[in-house]
């Protein structure tokens, strides 16, 4: 969970099939850790970051642990193997564990309805007589839940138990497709997951986790609370400069991504991982319970053949060097956590930084993963297969995103991960509105992968009972999506009204330098305008403009800061006000557009020309907003 990034992410990843942290230019490895490290520093004074915690670890052995850089900046304090760093959402992996554990105590299945154990428990399910939200669901990410509402990210109360923070952010909780098919990432779900073993354990779920895991493993200093500094060693966060701290984020489902660990923690749960359940000769959970945390079962990619995916709190993903990853990261505003290992080589790694910087990410996890797989064996890519002529016709053409993170986002979700996809005789041609074309490999008639890869990482199927007789699942670094396909026409037409609305907004502001400039400068006042601001029609459309201008800015700037959107402040309130009006006057423009009568003048009429073009696609653009629930938007609730 990370709100800094919150907006923009979720209307941004939902379809991308893989990430850039594997498509960077290879780059000699790192040979020595000492290399590793000296690297690293020079990643982080670039981006500015101050600091880190890294632990790399084999199934035998720690291979390091220790801190790069400063834990905070003034006054300097190092950072070292003992710091404590926020890992954000790879804290859900313990849910999962605890989960398991009390499946093989008898006292929980996965395939239970969430009813059974918290009856009066609210969430809407339309399918809840033959498809109910189950543990696992939530879980995997497949209960069709929206992810947390703003209100709920900006909560910041120490002592709220799990129970009353699930109740103040409720209404999220809605199943919008089938659970069990579709993969959504949703904080909610572990943290309902939480309350349902609190129930059983008849203790605080933290206490759980620390009887059950920080302890046996020796996660000596973890903890899912404020760190004590006057007995351990905390980092300090940062805004992107590496300079301005960020305040500490109580999260208020804290089992989503609250807890506090060292390099030394991190050290010592990533071995546990590659031992398979296994702590100095203790089995704590069978080598079978940790690969089915690997393994995504419920996701309905995976039902279609695909060995990537998002598991329980892990997921596995296949890069193009030929590895194949399980891993999961995290975040909180102003810090990123990784962690990632390969089972079957027995190494692994996980690191902290004290910025939520992504260049930063990408090249440190790329430094990491290089120096620990220098020399070792690579996954040879499945054999290329040829793709049928019909399903090369059937599966050609035009996609877009059905499985929303934040549906109030959906209105620029569903035009930003515009896709077109061409399907060859071996090969996809995956090719979004605004990213660059990825070419895929079939390994059979369905399943492609990409170059390099060890697995097929895209699967094209056939899912009519919930609305997509043409479909297409992707899993990647970006995590996953679920795509559509929609009529070419109807691509195209959404295509040429959001370019000619785009056109329109920019040249409404145009027309208003323009005649700015013909009113103080007065050698212009002689020179034909198009577009006159003091015309009733282009005052109208400047307005409009100008109030989406405030809304869209406002939400840029609050997602700086998630409290300033999630309670009703003077920025939050604007916003929604802003949105509003423009689409009242956009929507009220229309009534007049047509009343007004252009002069003999050729610039005239076409200026009338223009700002009925211009106010007509602004009242497109307002009720399509108003619709998918973006205009409206109540942040704070």
């Amino acid at each position: 969970m990370r709100p800094t990034a919150f907006l923009l992410a979720a209307a941004l990843s939902a379809a991308a099939p893989d990430s850039a942290a594997t498509r960077t230019p290879p780059q000699p490895p790192p040979a020595t850790i000492a290399e590793l490290t000296a690297r690293i520093q020079k990643v982080l004074d670039s981006t500015h970051t101050p600091g880190m915690g890294l632990a790399i670890v084999s199934r035998d052995s720690a291979l390091y642990t220790g801190g790069v850089g400063l834990a905070r900046v003034a006054p300097a304090m190092k950072a070292t193997d003992s710091t404590l760093f926020r890992i954000g959402s790879t804290s859900k992996a313990f849910v999962a564990l605890t989960a398991l554990a009390l499946e093989r105590e008898g006292k929980l299945s996965l395939q239970d309805p969430v009813r059974k154990h918290l009856p009066g428990f609210y969430y809407r399910n339309p399918w809840d007589a033959t498809d109910p939200v189950r543990i696992v669901d939530l879980l995997e990410h497949t209960s069709g839940f929206d992810d947390n509402s703003l209100m709920g990210y900006a909560i910041d109360d120490p002592a709220l138990s799990l129970a009353d923070a699930l109740a103040r952010d409720s209404a999220t909780r809605v199943s919008r497709w089938r659970p069990g098919t579709r993969f959504s990432y949703c904080n909610t779900g572990p943290a309902i997951v939480a309350l349902i073993i609190e129930k059983i354990e008849g203790k605080p779920f933290e206490q759980v986790i620390q009887e059950r895991w920080f302890t046996p493993l020796g996660m000596a200093t973890a903890t899912y609370f404020h760190p004590d500094t006057t007995k351990v060693a905390a980092a300090t966060l940062y805004r992107p400069d590496g300079r301005t701290p960020v305040p500490y984020w109580n999260v208020f489902i804290r089992p989503a991504g609250a807890i506090n660990a060292s390099a030394h923690d991190m050290a010592a749960y990533v071995r546990f991982l590659l031992d398979r359940g296994a702590v100095r000769g203790a089995q704590l959970l069978p080598p079978s319970s940790i690969e089915r945390m690997e393994r995504s079962e419920t996701w309905i990619g995976a039902r279609h053949g695909l060995t990537v995916g998002y598991g329980l709190h892990l997921y596995r993903i296949a890069d193009s060097t030929g590895f194949v990853w399980v891993s999961h990261n995290g975040g909180v505003d102003g810090g990123i956590s990784d962690m990632s290992y390969l089972p079957e080589q027995g190494v692994g790694y996980a690191y902290q930084i004290n910025t939520g910087n992504p260049a930063a990410v990408l090249e440190i996890t790329r430094l990491v993963r290089a120096y620990l797989t220098r020399g070792l064996p690579r996954g040879a890519s499945p054999a290329r297969a040829a793709i049928p002529a019909g399903i090369r016709r059937e599966f050609s053409g035009w996609y877009e995103s059905v499985s929303p993170r934040v549906q109030h986002l959906y209105f620029l979700d569903r035009l930003t991960t515009l896709t077109h996809v061409s399907v060859g005789d071996s090969t996809l041609r995956i090719a979004p509105l605004f990213a660059p074309a990825a070419v895929f490999h079939a390994q059979d008639s369905m399943r492609s992968f990409r170059d390099g890869a060890a697995m097929s990482s895209i699967v094209m199927l056939h899912d009519a009972e919930n609305g997509r007789p043409e479909g297409i699942e992707t899993f990647g670094a970006a995590l996953g999506g679920s795509l559509a396909r929609l009529p070419t026409w109807l691509a195209l037409v959404e295509i040429v009204l959001a370019g000619a609305w785009a056109v329109g907004f920019l040249f409404t502001f145009l027309a208003a330098l323009t005649g700015g400039l013909r009113r103080l400068v007065r050698r212009l006042r002689s020179l034909p305008a198009p577009a006159i601001p003091s015309a009733p029609l282009w005052r109208v459309a400047l307005l409009s403009a100008a109030l989406l201008c405030v809304n869209l800015v406002g939400i840029s700037i609050g997602s700086d800061d998630v409290r300033t959107l999630g309670n009703l402040t003077a920025l939050s309130g604007t916003v929604y006000a802003a949105g509003l009006l423009f689409a009242i006057v956009s929507v009220g423009a229309v009534v007049i557009v047509f009343r007004r009568r252009a002069t003999a003048s050729r610039w005239q009429w076409f200026s009338l020309l223009a700002a009925r073009e211009v106010l007509l696609l602004n009242a497109i653009a307002a009720l399509y907003m108003l619709y998918w629930g973006f205009i409206g938007w109540r942040t704070w609730v």
